[in-house]
């Protein structure tokens, strides 16, 4: 298994992360919570939080869930079902549990809510592995 607390420093010191404002709230074998607060720079021409945000949320989650395991994964394959639209101000959690762990591939499903626990998204990744963590 990687070492959860350099998995929690590497997050919480990558570049996207921080510019978008991302949080890792929760890690564990399999399981990562990442939280992001909704705001103004995220609107589209609707004044709509923008679908990438939710879906970068789910991948950094998606991510951090699947690389606390013995294999290095990348993505390969996302799918986002947008339920519900986020307000700005509201602070969105996201959550992914891996189902599958192989020596080939990862999957794992993946929701986001809001503080209230409404779902705005759900979702469903494949991963392929790199190998073993060293």
């Amino acid at each position: 298994m990687a070492d959860v607390e350099e998995m929690r420093h590497r997050f919480d010191n990558s570049p996207y992360a921080l510019n978008m404002g991302m949080k890792l709230v929760e890690l564990s074998k399999g399981y990562a919570r990442v939280k992001l607060e909704m705001k103004k720079d995220f609107l589209n021409w609707e004044n709509l939080i923008h679908g990438g945000v939710i879906a970068s949320v789910l991948d950094q989650a998606f991510g951090c869930s699947l690389n606390t395991l013995d294999h290095i994964y990348v993505a390969v394959q996302l799918n986002i079902n947008y339920i519900a639209a986020a307000p700005v101000g509201e602070t969105i959690y996201a959550e992914s549990r891996v189902i599958h762990a192989g020596k080939k591939l990862g999957i794992s499903e993946m929701t986001v809510s809001d503080s209230k626990g409404k779902t705005i998204a759900r979702a469903t990744g494949t991963t392929v592995s790199l190998g073993e963590r060293k």
